[in-house]
């Protein structure tokens, strides 16, 4: 009989991650490839692949694949979206501008408002209105709505976010007019909100269509690209992917609810970690992810912990989630020195190009990656994904830009790249800790992530963690 994989694939900002499981035997082979921050879809080509070359894997063998990305994520906290525009219930204009009125920093009356993720002149208002028991009061004026729609295409809208009042009672004037809009204007992604969120709460309700619709556009390229890739290189088995609640969902549904997947990586770390903790007997655990950009942070107290409420980027995201809580700077975050000539680190990462000096792929800004290498934590000449190489000189070249400054040398400044990353965890973990009624000494540290394992220690030894 022939043999049969099990292909688990995680994209990260700086490596792509790929896990290979033989089904009968559970042998396992795990390797990385550089991430392609322009075209994600190929850093997994790519890796099946170094799978043919190098391991002599037959992609037709792979039976089940699945991977988790944080690609939609990402494209909110950039604000890289697609210029998305808005059609709500006449009267409901401002339902994004207005909130839920709060302040994200009650104590400061400066703060800066949020900026909403699609901008006043491209909200449009549609002359229609269902009750709250889902009766209709005024049928959708659809002459009228489709001269709106027009208008916000004119100027150059690229995705349309529909959420009308109480529809999801009755969906019937969505539905109306994204099949509308749908035929007359094809090339624009279309999301309803009684088809993404049909629940009550119509601001949240408003964002989490809007979200959808902002990073659909880009995300069902995503799929759509891959999908094709997979089927070029004799892969047959379902395109899997995991969402932010810790299942799967096809890619052909992540393509149209997108949003599901926000924290589809974090989130299936955390499943593994559950599982992992399990095996080795504890389930006490603070699943440590530490990557190139970022440290996410998941409770298992028995079983995962969930939340409905998870702040994506400055939103608010009312779905169910895997409680993930972001720590911290990465392994690509970059160390500097701010006007007082105080040493900082992060949150800018050099992520996967050019990536840390280390990386010799053109990075010249010190990292935490390279402080890694000065010190000793990474070996120079180990042979990281896709054939890098970790530099000892040129990590020590990047890291010497603060020592003159500092008056330090390179060791010295690269110690001190690690404690006020540690301190910077330790500032967040703490009171994250305490907020939950956990006490970090009951608790084993379990580190993953390509920079989990090399810094976990450190945090482990401040918070009195066992890791």
């Amino acid at each position: 009989m022939s043999r049969q994989y099990r292909l688990g694939i995680d994209i990260g900002g700086t490596f792509t991650d790929l896990v290979l499981m033989d089904e009968a035997s559970g042998e396992t082979l795990s390797f990385k490839t550089p991430s392609v921050p322009s075209d994600p879809a190929q850093a997994v080509l790519n890796g099946i692949e170094l799978l043919q070359k190098e391991h002599g894997i037959d992609p037709g063998s792979i039976g089940y694949f699945v991977h988790g990305t944080t690609l939609g994520l990402n494209t909110v906290i950039q604000r890289a979206g697609a210029t998305t525009g808005l059609l709500v219930t006449k009267g409901f204009r401002d339902i994004l501008e207005i909130g839920r009125l709060r302040l994200s920093d009650p104590t400061n009356f400066y703060v800066e408002k949020i900026k909403p993720l699609v901008a006043r002149q491209h909200v449009g208002e549609i002359d229609e209105r269902i009750g709250v028991d889902g009766r209709i009061h005024q049928p959708i004026d659809m002459a009228s709505a489709e001269k709106v729609v027009q208008h916000l295409v004119d100027q150059g809208v690229q995705s349309l976010a529909i959420c009308f009042m109480h529809a999801y009672r009755q969906d019937r004037h969505e539905a109306e007019l994204a099949a509308y809009i749908r035929e007359r204007f094809p090339q624009i992604y279309v999301s309803t909100s009684s088809e993404i969120w049909p629940q009550q709460r119509e601001y949240e309700r408003a964002l989490v269509t809007v979200i959808n619709a902002y990073i659909g556009g880009q995300l069902s390229s995503y799929f759509e690209r891959l999908h094709g890739g997979m089927a070029r290189v004799g892969v047959k088995a379902t395109l899997l992917t995991t969402k932010s609640n810790g299942g799967i969902m096809t890619a052909g549904a992540g393509a149209e609810r997108p949003v599901e997947t926000l924290l589809s990586g974090p989130a299936s770390g955390a499943m593994g970690a559950l599982q992992t903790g399990r095996a080795a007997g504890y389930d006490k655990i603070v699943g440590f992810d530490m990557g190139g950009t970022s440290v996410d942070i998941a409770i298992v107290d028995g079983d995962i912990l969930y939340s409905t409420e998870s702040q994506v980027g400055d939103f608010p995201v009312i779905m169910p989630t895997v409680d993930i809580s972001s720590i911290g700077a990465g392994g690509g975050s970059i160390a500097w020195l701010d006007a007082s000539g105080v040493l900082k680190v992060g949150p800018r990462s050099a992520g996967a190009v050019p990536g840390p000096a280390a990386y010799a792929r053109g990075g010249t800004l010190p990292t935490v990656t390279d402080a890694y290498v000065r010190i000793g934590l990474y070996s120079p000449g180990r042979v990281l994904g896709g054939g890098l190489v970790l530099d000892h000189d040129r990590a020590e070249a990047a890291l010497a830009t603060l020592a003159g400054p500092l008056g330090l040398t390179t060791g010295e400044v690269a110690s001190g790249i690690l404690d006020v990353t540690t301190a910077n965890m330790y500032a967040q973990f703490m009171p994250l800790m305490a907020r939950k009624g956990i006490d970090p000494r009951e608790f084993a540290l379990l580190a993953y992530g390509g920079a989990g394992p090399g810094h976990a220690f450190l945090l482990a030894r401040e918070v009195g963690s066992h890791a």
